[in-house]
């Protein structure tokens, strides 16, 4: 009875799509919400290596917020890739529609295990300005207008902890992973970045300092694992 008077009613025929249409605009509407906010405001993002132990295990999700555009020492960021896909006009196309009805979760065309090809999670020890040179995997810094280096620990903003290779004595400290370098000063619009696992880690050491644009968002707080919770 109830399908033939669905099949027969016009009145009932229009309401039917006027609740299918509302749907898909809400649907839409959401989704254009969701990737406006992730894009603009925060989204998750899974660490996916070991380059930030102690402080940021492997597979913890960290918020980013890529509204917040000074970037204090101390500060972990997320960093744009290095390198860029080549795509044609269409596979940017299909990506471009993957992401926006996945809320920017999932691409069709990363490469995971091509360095350079994907984000990562940094921290900045050097801000524009700053002298700084590396012994034995520790960062010395003297910032624009003093007269003294430092350690990095005594002039962060935010305190964190690191992962240390301890060589053999015969080891040349700048080979593989630099763990000393000699001095080199920050221009203006300059950061220099690491990992905090400093014996396993692709960061400033390996490609020199980076600009203010190749920076994506400021790490607010590490929300998983749960055991791990804390705030930047």
């Amino acid at each position: 009875m109830n399908k033939n008077l669905l099949h027969y009613s016009y009145s009932m025929k229009i309401h039917t799509q006027k609740r299918i249409f509302f749907a898909v605009i809400y649907i839409l509407f959401l989704l254009v919400f969701t990737n406006l906010f992730i894009s603009y405001v925060l989204f998750p993002v899974r660490q996916t290596s070991e380059s930030m132990v102690p402080d940021i295990q492997e597979n913890s999700l960290v918020m980013i917020s890529p509204m917040l555009k000074k970037y204090n020492r101390g500060d972990v960021v997320l960093m744009n890739p290095r390198k860029k896909l080549e795509l044609s006009k269409m596979q940017k196309l299909m990506n471009l529609m993957v992401g926006f009805f996945t809320a920017q979760q999932c691409s069709l065309y990363e490469k995971p295990n091509f360095p350079g090809t994907n984000c990562q999670l940094r921290r900045i020890v050097g801000l524009p300005g700053d002298r700084l040179y590396m012994r034995d995997y520790v960062l010395y810094v003297k910032p624009e207008g003093t007269k003294h280096y430092l350690t990095e620990f005594e002039i962060a903003d935010t305190p964190y902890n690191v992962t240390f290779f301890t060589a053999p004595s015969e080891w040349d400290s700048y080979l593989g992973v630099k763990g000393s370098f000699d001095e080199i000063v920050l221009s203006e619009n300059q950061y220099f970045v690491l990992g905090d696992n400093r014996k396993s880690s692709d960061d400033s050491r390996l490609y020199g300092p980076v600009n203010q644009a190749d920076v994506n968002g400021k790490a607010l707080l590490c929300y998983f694992p749960f055991s791990k919770f804390r705030f930047f």
